[in-house]
């Protein structure tokens, strides 16, 4: 009896391999070249080398962009790259912009100093102008006897006097010690304290310059005494007809208001005017 015989069943091929992506190298440059111009891009002077490796990122990305198109993987790390390259270039663009207008306004300011536009009656007291330049010896008359410049500390200007600038023509009234206009300006305000003062100081004018401003903003006092320290307390409480009550001015508009500076009771010194941030102070005789 002959055995049957049973055919062994041949072995199923085995499945293709999945084709494993090929690398992209530049996607993972750009997107630290990216980041790295991004960390950089606000930084001045450095941030011109956050432009060039923004760029530089930018390319990385799109190209790396490309090749994930054709399997090379990594694709949203080139998107990132290429998000991050244009955040850091268009954060070089803001800050170059930025720090140009804060260097052309420091320029202007040191250019640019207050001027008295007219002297109100007693500007001549030529008694107390030689008082105060034997207290200042860096502002006083240099060697071809040249009188030391209005409204300085050497040679302050008397209240009533106006001074302009490129945004403001100010008119600095007669300061006066005012607790009790504070006073009854709000019952809730708190006396100066033990040897100090409140003074206020008027000011008034117009605002000349192109863009809106605010007084209370722009316009600051101070008092600097015969100790040679600034002063530049303004915690006075509620003011009468306080400037800071004053909106934001356009070309042309006039303006009057009240500022106050706490100062040592008593204390012989100069009160000063400031028409903006990097401004020079204009002094004025108390």
């Amino acid at each position: 009896m002959s055995a049957s015989l049973t055919p062994t069943p041949s072995p199923l091929p085995a499945p293709p391999a999945a084709a494993r992506p090929t690398g992209n190298a530049l996607a993972t440059a750009g997107f630290v070249v990216g980041l790295v111009a991004l960390a950089l891009c606000l930084v001045p002077i450095v941030n011109n080398v956050a432009f060039v490796l923004g760029a530089l990122g930018l390319v990385f990305g799109i190209v790396g962009l490309l090749k994930a198109r054709k399997g090379a993987g990594r694709r949203g790390l080139a998107i990132a790259a290429i998000v991050l390259s244009v955040l850091a270039g268009a954060g070089v663009i803001a800050s170059q912009a930025f720090y140009g207008k804060v260097l052309d306004g420091v320029s202007d300011a040191l250019d640019t100093r207050p001027t008295p536009d007219a002297a109100a009656p007693g500007a001549g007291d030529e008694d107390a102008a030689q008082d105060a330049s034997d207290a200042d010896s860096e502002d006083v008359a240099g060697d071809d006897g040249a009188a030391p410049e209005a409204g300085t500390r050497a040679n302050p200007l008397p209240a009533g006097t106006t001074v302009s600038t490129a945004d403001w023509q100010v008119t600095v009234g007669t300061p006066r010690e005012a607790w009790g206009e504070i006073s009854q300006a709000n019952p809730f305000n708190q006396p100066p304290a033990d040897g100090t003062q409140y003074w206020i100081v008027p000011l008034s004018g117009t605002f000349t310059g192109s863009d809106p401003a605010t007084p209370w903003i722009d316009l600051s006092v101070a008092f600097v005494g015969d100790d040679s320290v600034t002063y530049d307390d303004t915690s006075c409480g509620v003011l009468p007809d306080s400037l800071s009550d004053i909106g934001e001015l356009y070309q042309g508009a006039q303006f009057s208001g009240n500022a106050c500076v706490v100062v040592p009771a008593d204390a012989p010194g100069l009160f000063t005017l400031r028409t903006g941030l990097f401004d020079s102070p204009v002094f004025f005789s108390k």
